[in-house]
């Protein structure tokens, strides 16, 4: 009896010892090899030529690519967008930032402006007189972020709020490059405010190895964007 006793301490000490301390589990482990794989994955360019059902291009549209797998890293782009009042519009129309990012509105008008967002998750509102600047919160949810002004109320703009560091605007040419992809695969969104589809955008995925250019006609037609002045030849709150 005593000696089986001194066989079973001796194997329990045995395991002890070699169970190395914080082991993971099967999971855990897993999930720590395939960070570890991403880590090591190269980064690649995406460039895109997108054009309208006429084939022609579409330019000012937000590009952005959405990694499927939660385990791909996201680095964090902090750029922070710039949102001019000029000639009393939003300048430029639609713009684009990370989740965690933030928008700096200038008023280069020499009136002020009641700027507001009333209905998304990024409620905002604020007074910006001339020549002021005003740096909002960071924006915490991810979604469309339509704009106006109290005073002019023909005013109207966009700020798309995207989780994902990879995303561009299409130039006049309808072209756009992203850089620095880690390999994976992605959902590809075509974002406009005036585009008739869901959720004003197209998508579509596709898987990045390698350098990847793609040519993509919009499947949906686009609304008229609204003309950014008075109807009135007079502003009677210039002044306000």
């Amino acid at each position: 009896m005593i000696k089986q006793s001194w066989k079973l301490l001796l194997s329990l000490l045995l395991i002890m010892t070699f169970q190395p301390w914080g082991h993971l589990s099967a999971n855990e482990s897993a999930q720590e090899a395939t960070k570890q794989n991403y880590s090591v994955k190269q980064s690649y360019s995406v460039t895109l030529n997108v054009q309208h059902i006429d084939n022609k291009a579409a330019a000012d549209l937000i590009v952005y690519l959405e990694p499927l797998s939660a385990a791909l890293p996201l680095p964090a782009n902090q750029a922070i967008v710039k949102v001019s009042q000029r000639d009393k519009a939003f300048a430029p129309y639609i713009s684009v930032v990370q989740k965690g990012g933030q928008a700096n509105f200038v008023n280069e008008d020499d009136i002020t402006h009641h700027i507001y967002s009333p209905v998304s998750d990024n409620k905002f509102a604020f007074k910006i007189k001339t020549h002021e600047q005003k740096l909002l919160p960071s924006f915490e949810h991810a979604g469309e972020v339509a704009m106006g002004c109290n005073i002019h109320d023909w005013m109207s703009g966009y700020i798309l709020v995207v989780d994902t560091p990879y995303y561009a605007k299409t130039n006049a040419q309808g072209q756009v490059e992203i850089s620095d992809v880690i390999a994976g695969d992605y959902l590809l969104n075509i974002w406009h405010p005036q585009m008739s589809a869901a959720e004003n955008k197209q998508v579509q995925r596709i898987e990045i190895q390698n350098n990847t250019k793609l040519s993509i006609k919009l499947k949906s037609s686009f609304n008229h964007l609204p003309e950014q002045k008075s109807e009135d030849d007079f502003d009677f709150l210039s002044d306000y």
